[in-house]
């Protein structure tokens, strides 16, 4: 019950912003066209490129070091904070160089700001990270809160001021730097020294963690840059709005759950207790398998309401089969991400999560030469789906033979079926292209799986409600 509680205020963290944000698509798409986005989506996607090598070596060895500590002593602050100074400086001389020399059509503003934004993401990343490893649940939530509405105001701000895709990288900016209210968890870093056999123990941790963030933003970006030669970048706006609303809806109802659950993870694995470790993992497994399935299956079946209610008309094109295809691509890797690479880094052992994302990230470029001339946007879904699935089952086999992972099969068969009777009941209720009838559909089809999945759990809930609520005895 602790998992589902704590996971509940992560989820709740999580809605809101998850709102606000497309409520930000909405306005964007009627306000800017498909190009003005299309070039937006590519300097962003290169800018968390350059901020996933550069930073997340780091980000995820403080949150794995944090974790099984009991307070976040002066020298480690000290140590993290002039590390990501230091790479800060890195980080943007070389997105800069390399957009300037690439890409000579961009002006000096675009690339300050795109240099901004990999700066700023890894920024926020960092601190939401150090507060999920203290479950500092509601700051958290308040954090994720705050970065949401101060990116779209200020994107909104400077559309009306006249700017195109500048407004787009200046509000995700700000929307960052809204972390620096959180300031006050750095203020030991200023008497502490540096650490360098903490440098290096984060170092020798987390590198294999950067190259796994690097192969999975490579496939991305490289996407949006091939389509952009083909197809210009209209085309990337429109693939773009899709795949990133796709992408961030699973990956925020999926992490929400797993946010409460990785810690937890961890700290059984420090006390050294593998019963506990397991029991913890197997309802880390069952939450989030019961929360991401019918998420994406009803995202597919909804998929065309969906476009038609919250995009602008110049971004339906080929929506609805693009929202589907990265919907079940999300799916699985977030299920790989957030479940079956905890094998390799409950044991410390990341290595092998680097060499996996390398296979996928082949194989993601590899189909997208071979698909997009031909296919365009469809066929950078297509190679993408592909990769997440071949990633997730090396990330199965592999994992098991380093840490094995609990599988509750009869959990997820429940899940299954309370899914399908959901599904049915979408695919079977007509279906209006508007807000009013996307809302109906998302309620219903929310009531019927949660009544199907809590009648095949009702032993469960008798077990944990039966003495708050009298009727589950009768």
């Amino acid at each position: 019950m602790r998992l589902l509680t704590q996971s509940g205020f992560y989820l709740i963290g999580r809605v809101g912003p998850a709102a606000i944000g497309v409520c930000g698509i909405a306005i964007y798409t009627r306000l800017l066209d498909p190009a003005s986005i299309g070039t937006y989506a590519i300097l962003l996607s290169t800018s968390l490129l350059a901020s996933g090598i550069g930073f997340t070596w780091l980000r995820i060895a403080a949150l794995r070091v944090a974790a099984g500590e009991k307070k976040l002593e002066t020298d480690f602050t000290t140590t993290v904070g002039l590390l990501f100074v230091g790479t800060a400086i890195v980080v943007a001389v070389i997105e800069g160089v390399a957009l300037h020399f690439y890409q000579r059509g961009f002006s000096v503003d675009l690339i300050v700001l795109a240099a901004a934004a990999a700066i700023s993401a890894a920024w926020y990343d960092l601190n939401a990270s150090l507060l999920q490893a203290r479950l500092k649940v509601v700051s958290w939530g308040l954090l994720n809160l705050a970065r949401a509405v101060v990116a779209v105001t200020c994107s909104v701000v400077l559309i009306y001021a006249g700017f195109r895709e500048e407004a787009l990288l200046g509000g995700f900016v700000f929307g960052n730097a809204s972390t620096l209210a959180f300031m006050k968890m750095w203020r030991p870093a200023v008497t502490g020294r540096f650490d360098a056999a903490l440098f290096w123990r984060c170092f020798h941790f987390g590198w294999p963690q950067s190259v796994n963030a690097a192969q999975a933003l490579i496939a991305p970006t490289f996407q949006r840059w091939t389509l952009q030669l083909i197809a210009g970048s209209g085309a990337v706006g429109i693939f773009a709005v899709s795949q990133d609303f796709s992408t961030q809806t699973i990956a925020s109802i999926v992490g929400a759950i797993s946010l409460a659950g990785i810690p937890l993870a961890y700290r059984e694995k420090e006390r050294g207790d593998v019963a506990a470790l397991n029991a913890q993992l197997r309802e880390n497994a069952g939450l989030i398998f019961a929360i991401a399935l019918p998420a994406t299956v009803g995202f597919a079946i909804l998929s065309s309401p969906i476009a038609h209610s919250l995009f602008g008309m110049r971004f339906w094109s080929g929506a609805s089969l693009i929202l589907t295809l990265v919907g079940v691509s999300a799916f699985a890797v977030n299920l790989r991400t957030y479940y079956f690479d905890q094998a390799f880094e409950l044991a410390m052992e990341t290595r092998p999560q680097a060499a996996i994302s390398v296979i996928g990230t082949v194989l993601a470029v590899a189909a997208t030469l071979i698909l997009v001339p031909r296919f365009a946007a469809v066929g950078a879904a297509v190679g993408g789906l592909l990769a997440s699935i071949v990633c997730l089952v090396l990330s199965i086999v592999w994992g098991m033979r380093i840490l094995r992972m609990p599988l509750p099969i009869r959990d997820w068969s429940r899940t299954a079926i309370a899914t399908i009777g959901m599904g049915l009941v979408l695919v079977l209720v007509p279906k209006e292209n508007n807000l009013l009838g996307l809302f109906f559909a998302i309620s219903g089809g929310t009531i019927v799986y949660i009544v199907l999945s809590s009648a095949m759990r009702f032993s469960l809930l008798r077990t944990h409600f039966g003495g708050r609520f009298v009727w589950l005895q009768r």
